[in-house]
């Protein structure tokens, strides 16, 4: 009756958990959360809970202690009230720990466009008046990238010359000036 109902549910949790833990080490399916947050940005954060990681944790948790608990003679309310309780506190933690994880990723990308208005130096010199291609080095989101670059200027821009970009073009070819 109730133990062959947490019997199930820690079955079920556990291999849910174990699979994903396997998947996770072969690397399949890292960028497959089923979280309800992730369908929409106005869900409330009590739905945001729950995943497939925080519902097998509740499962697994909620089966083993209901188990355990049946055991020591406990009456019926008490074991499925620890069991609730105990599966709860895996659903809760488990998702505090899976929204601070979230919070650890980076996409990796750098938005050129946070380039205009930098300065850098010129990496290959830049042919005058966009008669050709450079390229430049410079500081952008915490890190340095190198860039094609043209000029506009009549000058063209010797290598090692510090430059501004002005702006970026369509194809994330920066159009820059030299500076002093």
């Amino acid at each position: 009756p109730m133990s062959q109902l947490f019997l199930y549910a820690a079955v079920i949790g556990g291999t849910i958990l174990v699979a994903q833990f396997a998947l996770m080490l072969f690397g399949v399916g890292a960028d497959t959360d089923l979280e309800a947050g992730d369908v929409g940005h106005d869900q409330s954060p009590f739905l945001k809970l729950f995943s497939l990681q925080t519902i097998a944790a509740f499962l697994t948790f909620f089966g083993l202690v209901g188990l355990g608990t049946g055991h020591l003679g406990w009456s019926p309310l008490a074991v499925a009230m620890a069991a609730a309780a105990a599966g709860t506190a895996a659903l809760l933690l488990v998702g505090k720990m899976m929204r601070a994880l979230s919070h650890l990723q980076s996409q990796g990308n750098v938005d050129l466009q946070n380039a205009v208005g930098r300065t850098g130096s010129c990496y290959l010199r830049i042919p005058a008046a966009g008669a050709g291609q450079g390229r430049v080095l410079l500081q952008v989101q915490g890190r340095t990238v190198e860039c094609r670059a043209i000029s506009r200027s009549r000058d063209e821009i010797p290598t090692g010359a510090r430059v501004r970009v002005l702006e970026r073009t369509d194809d994330d070819t920066l159009v820059v000036e030299q500076v002093a």
